[in-house]
């Protein structure tokens, strides 16, 4: 291994370094969750309250600890369910079959301009 290959090495170990650290200091949580159902507004709900919402008939989020997950779906993948837990301004929840966006914003509905486009 030559000279240069260890210098190149350690510029890009650098770099990341700098790139993640950056990301983990501009990450800003979120103030609201966001749902909407077909397009429209289902509901705005502040992260910091702990509450379980059902939304229509077929999805329960569940908000604890500053943070949301979808809990139950009745879609047949449930790949709303895999998505985790959300806290992060941007982050989403989608459940495509029903129709159901979740999203984490710094402000409440009113100022929230929602996604740009879910292709169903």
């Amino acid at each position: 291994m030559k000279r240069a290959d260890v210098v190149l090495g350690l510029i890009v170990l650098a770099a990341c370094a700098v790139w993640l650290g950056a990301r983990a200091l501009l990450r800003q949580n979120g103030a609201y969750v966001v749902i909407r159902q077909n397009g429209e507004l289902f509901g705005s709900y502040e992260l910091n309250e702990d509450r379980e919402i059902d939304i229509g008939s077929g999805n329960h989020l569940s908000i604890r600890d500053g943070c949301a997950r979808m809990t139950a779906a009745d879609c047949p993948d449930r790949i709303c369910m895999d998505q985790g837990k959300i806290s992060v301004r941007g982050a989403v929840i989608t459940c495509l079959p029903n129709r159901v966006t979740v999203q984490i914003t710094g402000a409440g509905a009113a100022d929230d301009k929602g996604l740009d486009a879910i292709v169903y």
